[in-house]
């Protein structure tokens, strides 16, 4: 490898670049803790002090912003009229804070949009669309200690538009937080086309299309990812808006390279955002809301607890026990039916699920933070070179001229 007092030619940048990968790859909360925590320290301090400096910069933004909170703190804590309001409005917005959080997890945590609707959100409308079937009705709180409990009187009046209208709320408010959630790549990639720099996805994916040999002598999952990445490339280069639209409509694990593709070719922010807000928000959480109301409705429930119970014998008579119980909670008088230190095996596995997925979701975002973080570090090493590889080229040059 080149020194600083030595030429530096393309092979040793293009070494350099590899063996900067390669350290990378090697950095992470499994290979090396201590050093991946010091990364994401350093990371979480750059991010305050952008903050700080953001804030310092917008001092209307801040003042206003204070002015607001500090309002809000003393009405909510000033006794009167206005505390239902305030009980009202606290709540509200901390449910919708929920769902749109954990719709930004879902994009930052795997890319794929599906991790968190089959935690959180697919077992919501599950348990409210077998509630409605149960009490007849969907008026039935979903929050609080009263939750899912059967009123009274039922109408028998329910659908699946009357139970899509009971969780819409719930599936907009996830659905936005899964587009909000595909900034950081548009912003990353804007940036970086803006300071004339390039993506590095966007470099291999060239690379990739360009180089038919590689294409030939790889695997057929991988000819069809970059297929469908190729695919992908020219569908948003071409269709704008309504090509944004169409991949942000269905479940796609490589909608990443979307927002990237976006940033690089300075998609305008609205284009990119309304289309990503109108699809994930609007087409796909209320299609994935539909197919799991369909596929707990009362008439298709007892069919797939038959087949369950045909491929795994020994929990025969197990799903009956369990929805009898959860049958039970609904015609409950009083919220406290059950122990809480005497949950079923079911759901005992269900919360260390929960809690294997809220670890790897924290694991993953630590790694991508220090992962980026080392990625715009190599790049200004090998810009740096870069520069001076042109300057040298430059006095050659002059050299021969003179």
């Amino acid at each position: 490898m080149a020194t600083s007092n030595q030429p530096i030619n393309e092979s040793d940048l293009v070494q350099l670049k590899l063996k900067q990968k390669q350290n990378r790859e090697k950095i992470s909360l499994l290979y090396s803790p201590i050093t991946t925590l010091k990364y994401f320290i350093i990371v979480s301090s750059l991010y305050i002090w952008d903050l700080l400096v953001y804030l310092k910069s917008h001092t209307k933004f801040l003042l206003v912003t204070l002015f607001l909170v500090e309002n809000a703190v003393v009405m909510y804590f000033t006794p009167g009229f206005h505390q239902p309001l305030m009980n009202s409005v606290e709540q509200n917005i901390l449910i919708a804070g929920w769902w749109v959080t954990l719709g930004v997890l879902s994009s930052v945590g795997l890319g794929t949009g599906l991790h968190t609707f089959v935690l959180y959100l697919g077992p919501f409308i599950a348990k409210v669309t077998m509630a409605a079937w149960e009490c007849g009705t969907v008026d039935f709180l979903t929050y609080g200690e009263n939750s899912f409990i059967c009123p009274a009187v039922s109408n028998n009046n329910v659908s699946m538009w009357a139970i899509l209208r009971k969780v819409q709320f719930e599936a907009l408010l996830w659905g936005a937080g899964t587009a909000i959630g595909e900034l950081p790549p548009y912003f990353v990639a804007r940036a970086a086309r803006l300071a004339g720099q390039k993506s590095e996805e966007l470099d291999e994916l060239e690379q990739q299309l360009q180089d038919k040999s590689q294409a030939q002598e790889s695997n057929a999952i991988t000819q069809l990812i970059t297929r469908a990445k190729k695919m992908m490339f020219s569908l948003l280069g071409n269709l704008g808006f309504f090509g944004i639209l169409l991949f942000a409509s269905i479940p796609n694990p490589l909608f990443d390279l979307a927002g990237i593709t976006c940033g690089h070719f300075l998609v305008p922010f609205w284009t990119f955002f309304g289309a990503t807000l109108i699809g994930k928000s609007v087409v796909k959480a209320h299609l994935q809301t539909t197919f799991v109301i369909t596929m707990f409705s009362k008439q298709l429930l007892a069919f797939w607890i038959s087949l369950i119970e045909s491929f795994l014998p020994f929990s025969k008579g197990f799903i009956d026990e369990y929805l009898e119980k959860e049958r039970a909670k609904l015609h409950r008088t009083t919220a406290h039916i059950e122990d809480e230190g005497q949950k079923s095996l079911l759901a005992r596995l269900w919360d260390l699920l929960l809690i294997v997925m809220l670890a790897y979701f924290i694991i993953s975002i630590i790694n991508s933070s220090v992962q980026d973080y080392l990625q715009r570090r190599d790049e200004k090493e090998t810009e740096k070179l870069e520069q001076q590889q042109q300057q040298e080229s430059n006095g050659n040059d002059n050299k021969k001229d003179q």
